[in-house]
Order: C-alpha cells, then structure tokens, then sequence
C-alpha cells in the first residue's frame, strides 16, 4: 500500500514537472527533488514514509485540486483596516496568579514595604513585585503583589508561608504594573 501510494506521489510531482514550458520546468525542480528523496526514502526508511502518510494525502490532495487564481502582490498584503480592533484589555483579568502581600497610600512606600517583605519571606527573592491601584471606601490604595504563579495552589503556598511568618497575605490575580527600583 505504501508503495502504491509514493509511486502515486511520485508521478503526480513528475506530471507536474513534465507538462509545461522550459520556465515551469525549471519551477518544478523541487517537486523533481522531492519526488526522489521519496523513492529513496521510501527504499531505505519505510517508516518515515508511513509516519508523513498524512502530509504526502494533504500534497496529493492539494495538487489534485483545480488551480486556483494567484493572488496579486498587493492582495497578498493585508492593511490595518483589514484587521478587527484589538480587544481592551485594560479591565481584563491575569491568566497568572499572585499573592497580595499588603497595601500602601504612597508608591515610595510600597517599594520599602517589598523591600522589607522580602528579608522576611526568602522565597520573594525570585519573584516579580507587581502594584495595582485600587479605589475603596477608604480612598486609593496601592496593592502589593508577589508572583507569577501558574496556579492559585502555588499563590496560597506562598501565601501559607507569608502567613506562618505572622503576615497577611491574599491569592488573587496577576495584574498591576512592575513596582519601580
């Protein structure tokens, strides 16, 4: 069957290389190639040939097809207005997870308090320190984040940690900007 099939592959590329002008021949010579590099791979390496049965279907199946009308150059490049808006992701949320280690009013304090949260919790060292502007009752407050973690059961690890050391600390989304410094 596999020999079938590669002698059918075979003549299809020689076919295409056979009918036509000098100029198409000379464009055909990789189908030419290939159509060799399957003989002899076919001889020497008939696995191969098995394990790309689907790809050498879809080629078969591709140059059997009617040809279709080339694109022009300048169809082929596509301009901003052929693309839909980008989405706003402004309010979106992290794929990614962190741990709320505290709140501050002042940015200023909030790198102090990352400073000093990290000579407690040895395992911030590694971590990337987020803020994220809040707006509550109580007025503006900027949260101080630890992460990224892949899961919400590594945030609360690290959070159990934090916790175990006498500190608050949250589990919640990886959002914010990268705390300057």
């Amino acid at each position: 069957m596999r020999l079938v099939f590669i002698t059918l592959a075979t003549l299809g590329l020689t076919a295409c290389v056979s009918t036509g002008s000098p100029s198409v021949e000379g464009r055909a010579q990789p189908a030419l190639e290939l159509a060799r590099l399957l003989e002899d791979t076919a001889q020497r390496h008939p696995e191969r040939i098995e394990a790309s049965s689907a790809e050498m279907g879809a080629l078969r199946a591709a140059l059997l097809e009617a040809p279709q009308t080339p694109m022009t150059p300048t169809a082929a490049l596509a301009g901003p207005e052929d693309f839909a808006p980008a989405p706003d992701l402004d309010n979106a949320q992290s794929l990614l997870y962190a741990a709320h280690l505290a709140s501050y009013r002042l940015m200023s304090n909030a790198e102090i308090g990352w400073r000093q949260l990290s000579g407690q919790l040895p395992a911030l060292s590694s971590m990337q320190a987020r803020t994220e502007l809040v707006h509550l009752e109580q007025g503006d407050f900027l949260r101080l984040k630890a992460g990224p973690f892949d899961t919400r059961a590594d945030a609360q690890a690290l959070c159990a940690q934090a916790q175990a050391a006498g500190l608050w600390c949250q589990t919640t989304h990886f959002t914010g900007a990268a705390l300057p410094g």
